[in-house]
């Protein structure tokens, strides 16, 4: 019984031990890539803002027209 308490605790610490070295290696990851990153310029700022702008701008006219159909074809169906 005591040999088996002192496996668990074992394996507990075992895996306590992965998952903080799996932490520790994330936490060193975002140090390094915060270390390179830069802010970024006017101009591209403007353009990731236009680029994304546009692409919610196209989501939605997709969600229009999938939107108008189904609207005028439940109404064709209730009457």
């Amino acid at each position: 019984m005591a040999k088996e308490k002192t496996m668990n605790t074992e394996v507990q610490k075992s895996k306590l031990n992965t998952t903080l070295n799996g932490l520790k290696d994330f936490l060193q990851q975002c140090k390094r890539v915060l270390m390179i990153s830069r802010k970024p310029t006017r101009q591209e700022y403007i353009t990731i803002s236009k680029v994304t702008g546009l692409g919610i701008c196209l989501l939605g006219f997709v969600g229009f027209v999938i939107h108008v159909p189904i609207t005028y074809l439940k109404a064709l169906i209730k009457p």
